[in-house]
């Protein structure tokens, strides 16, 4: 199959003329083929005519990258060959020459944000194909560079930050090892013709304290010098770092990238960081010398320009419709000389006078290349952020639509600055995989991966001490993705109960089966009141009055966020204290704190509204609403709800927070639930069910927000009748979901607790609620609670026992482990208790041990919390970027 499959193309070519005869390649894959088939048919030499192996290559050379691609699994010799750097730059002037049918490489965010696509579009079918995904490059900034260097693409995640080599035409992609993290970076790809090797070069500022204010890295594809980014030798000469700055300022706020052309890399510079216009418009950075450079500026000032190469040589384009006077015009201007600095226009653009619907709303437009060897055929590419590519025709000087491309998420796009596309080039260089992603594909660590996913998450995270590669490994984003998909796919419930511990900040988690069955875990009772929240991509939100902390239960990861308002929080004590407090086991002073995920800068956030003055009689608020995000650690005041929200804990629905409003406050006397886009951090309102927006609002927190099945909940607690009713959100339609029916379980009562639906176990149906004393599991088709938990219960202490305890620290409820032993009786509640700390005329001694047992009495019951094995965490320490 494979001889007439070349004798086809040998005769398509001109080359080889069917005679009925058979082909066999060359006398050395002959050999290599015949000891591969022990049962390989001898062919008769007469009838066998051996081709040359320069013809062979001709042949190969004609074939599509896909074909060549397959080809390489023959024989190890053509592997050899079809891999070589010879075989591979014949093929890249065998392109130039006859180039194939013009594509164009996209990038764009899949929905929800979890990772980035690549797409290849056709300019002849207009139609898109998926390359590869990169499932690591989340959120909404990733970048990629619009001119190739020879095939290769360099992609940029800002949010990590990571570096990317892909070859769209092979479809291999390689993530750069980490570079050093700071706030201003700017990178590009190029190619050394000295030494053949691909190089990305990085231009950064430092941090403050450093000596040093720019640096510049290297990072060599398949180099032999390692997996790592080396320093410039002499780094950047002090006569070239006001242009540096200029030059990474420009390349961050502009989205414009570094191009590659005359074996140099161009950084266009920035005008505005300069007093007066500066000689030089462009820092270069030659490749093969690895030395700093600059170009002459042209007649005028290139601020809001951009950098691109044609035929080979560098041009600057001006885009003219921000200028004064306003134009219509986009100028390119090509550089004569790299001495001289001469500059020329070649090109001048009407964009509106063609198109002028497509050109006036675009943020960015920009012209990323051109296709066609010849003027005839010559068509250079203009590309928008509205995701739109225009060909203009210098000869004709007219324009068209080549392509357009819809995002499937509109819904969360913020507009970006950037194009998202590039030219697409055949290529086979290879993007030469770090040694990292080769060890964590073999076969030893695949097998590593699969043993580690089936462990708990502290096991995991004690075997990084096996060895190297099982420290990278479980490192690794993969693995941590992985593993909390594996452990979370069947969405059963996980439940832990949280009590004090030692240590720092003060918590201990255990799980509830276990709590249930060791008698000894029952004593480690609460000092102060705690708050949680479900869990959000793999983390928990525990909140007391002060602090808040984002927790990761399976493995022990806190990070704290403190309160930046606690002076606030001592006034509003004089104003809420004529009020009467309702007891509310799920809210924690005057606050109101919200966990959420921002799909776009892909971490964690909290949202914190804080009352400094509410009073009911009046229906006069002041609320403040500020957000904190744990990965880069900034706090943002934002803008007070539309609504005052009342003081339950708000539910996280899909990159949504929402609130119930609070109708005893405001002007409004109807209730609504109060949403928060975390992407585009904007309030809105919308209506609940008609029965909830009218109902009576003098009760305590009749009516709250849950999120159930990755559903928005809406649920009415009814005191009268002692029911709960529960509806859910589905396709923008409010619809009845349950009636939790609670008349015959006192514990649950409505008139004396406020009863939350936490989850519904996904496996029976069953809703686990909460009152804040009692865990329960409510049965919807028995109508009853089948089991049900008490978590303010104490041991009930023995004379010995109790005059131990008395004399140890007031921590005795988590220091005396020996208290709940199997055969102690357990009280049912805290409140009787109460009993013990009553006061006594007896000696000192007898006061002092009922100030002891007045401490136990102002303990809190344990806190029941939903949670996802995990590893996820957040590294530190942690520095800003810049995400634009």
């Amino acid at each position: 199959m494979l001889t007439h499959f070349c004798a086809d193309h040998l005769a398509e070519i001109g080359l080889f003329e069917p005679s009925g005869c058979t082909v066999v390649l060359s006398s050395e894959m002959t050999a290599e083929l015949c000891l591969s088939n022990k049962r390989g048919k001898v062919i008769p030499s007469s009838d066998v005519v051996l081709l040359p192996d320069d013809m062979i290559t001709e042949v190969l050379l004609r074939l599509p990258i896909k074909s060549i691609l397959r080809f390489r699994a023959v024989c190890r010799s053509w592997a050899a060959m079809l891999s070589s750097e010879e075989f591979c730059s014949l093929h890249m002037a065998m392109t130039e020459v006859k180039p194939s049918p013009p594509k164009l490489l996209f990038v764009s965010p899949a929905e929800n944000f979890g990772s980035t696509a690549v797409y290849s579009c056709s300019l002849l079918n207009h139609r898109d194909d998926l390359l590869f995904t990169l499932d690591y490059a989340r959120g909404n900034f990733v970048d990629v560079v619009p001119a190739p260097c020879h095939g290769l693409t360099l992609i940029y995640d800002a949010v990590v930050p990571a570096y990317y080599v892909c070859n769209a035409a092979t479809r291999a992609v390689t993530r750069l090892p980490p570079c050093y993290d700071v706030a201003y970076s700017t990178a590009g790809l190029g190619f050394d013709a000295m030494t053949r090797k691909y190089k990305v070069v990085r231009l950064f500022q430092g941090r403050g304290h450093e000596k040093q204010t720019f640096y510049c890295e290297i990072y060599t594809l398949g180099g032999g010098e390692g997996d790592y980014w080396r320093p410039v030798a002499g780094g950047v000469p002090f006569r070239f770092c006001n242009f540096a700055r200029s030059a990474i300022w420009h390349a961050v706020f502009r989205k414009a990238p570094p191009l590659f052309a005359d074996g140099s890399l161009h950084w266009l510079i920035e005008p505005s960081f300069f007093e007066k216009m500066p000689k030089a418009a462009i820092l270069s950075f030659s490749l093969t010398k690895e030395t700093f450079s600059w170009v002459r500026s042209p007649s005028f000032a290139v601020s809001g320009a951009h950098l691109i190469e044609l035929d080979s040589h560098l041009f600057i384009v001006r885009d003219l419709r921000e200028s004064l006077p306003a134009s219509s015009m986009l100028e390119i201007w090509k550089l004569k000389d790299n001495i001289s600095g001469g500059w020329s226009l070649n090109h001048r653009i009407d964009l509106l006078g063609h198109m002028a619907r497509d050109f006036v709303e675009p943020q960015a437009v920009k012209v990323i290349g051109s296709f066609g060897n010849n003027k005839s055929s010559k068509r250079i590419i203009i590309a928008t952020s509205k995701h739109k590519v225009f060909a203009y025709d210098p000869l004709s000087e007219t324009i068209e639509t080549i392509h357009s491309t819809m995002e499937n998420h509109a819904s969360h796009q913020v507009e970006p600055s950037d194009t998202r596309f590039s030219l697409f080039r055949e290529s086979l260089v290879p993007v030469h995989k770090t040694k990292e992603e080769i060890s964590l594909s073999s076969l030893s660590a695949k097998v590593a991966k699969e043993i580690l996913l089936r462990l708990p998450a502290k096991s995991a995270l004690k075997f990084k001490l096996v060895c190297q590669q099982w420290l990278t490994l479980i490192k690794s984003e993969s693995f941590v993705h992985a593993f909390f998909l594996h452990k979370n796919t069947d969405k059963r419930l996980k439940i832990m109960l949280v009590g004090k511990g030692t240590g720092q900040p003060g918590f201990s988690f255990i799980h509830l089966n276990n709590w249930v069955e060791e008698a000894s875990n029952r004593g480690v009772l609460l000092e102060t009141k705690v708050v949680f929240s479900k869990p959000c991509h793999g983390l928990n939100l525990v909140s007391i009055e002060k602090k808040d902390y984002l927790y990761n239960p399976c493995t022990g990861f806190h990070r704290v966020c403190v309160n930046q308002r606690l002076h606030l929080q001592q006034m509003c004590k004089l104003h809420i204290d004529g009020v009467q407090q309702e007891y509310n086991p799920f809210s924690v002073g005057n606050k109101n704190v919200g966990l959420g995920f921002d799909p776009l800068f892909q971490e964690h956030i909290i949202v914190e509204m804080f009352y400094c003055f509410k009073d009911y009689k009046l229906r006069q608020y002041h609320l403040t609403c500020s957000l904190w995000t744990f990965n880069s650690r900034h706090l943002q005041q934002l803008p007070p709800p539309p609504l005052p929200v009342n003081d339950m804990p708000p539910a996280y629905v899909e990159g949504m927070l929402y609130w119930m409003s609070e109708p005893r406050l405001g002007q409004s006397h109807k209730r609504a639930i109060v949403s928060f886009n975390i992407a585009t951090k904007i309030f809105d309102v919308i209506p609940c069910p008609s029965c909830i927006e009218i109902c009576d609002s003098n009760g305590p927190c009749p009516a709250y927000v849950v999120e159930l099945e990755g559903l928005l909940c809406a649920v009415l607690a009814r005191p009268a009748v002692n029911e709960l009713d529960v509806w859910k959100r589905e396709l923008g339609q409010w619809d009845r979901a349950y009636t939790i029916y609670l008349n015959s379980w006192p514990d649950y009562s409505l008139e004396t607790n406020i009863v939350v639906p936490l989850a519904v176990d996904p496996v029976d149906g069953r809703v686990l609620l909460c009152t804040g004393r009692k865990l329960g599991f409510y049965n919807p088709l028995k109508q009853a609670i089948e089991k049900s938990f008490p978590l303010d219960q104490m041991p009930h202490f023995t004379r010995k026992g109790l005059k131990a305890c008395l004399g140890l620290h007031p921590d005795c409820s988590t220091k005396c482990k020996y208290v709940g032993s199997k055969t102690s009786q357990w009280k049912p509640s805290l409140d009787r208790c109460e009993s013990f700390g009553q006061p006594s005329s007896a000696s000192s001694h007898s006061r002092g041990k009922s100030e002891e047992l007045n401490r136990i009495s102002k303990l809190m019951p344990l806190v029941p919390m939903l949670y996802e094995e995990s590893l996820a965490y957040y590294p530190g320490p942690v520095k800003g970027r810049i995400l634009k």
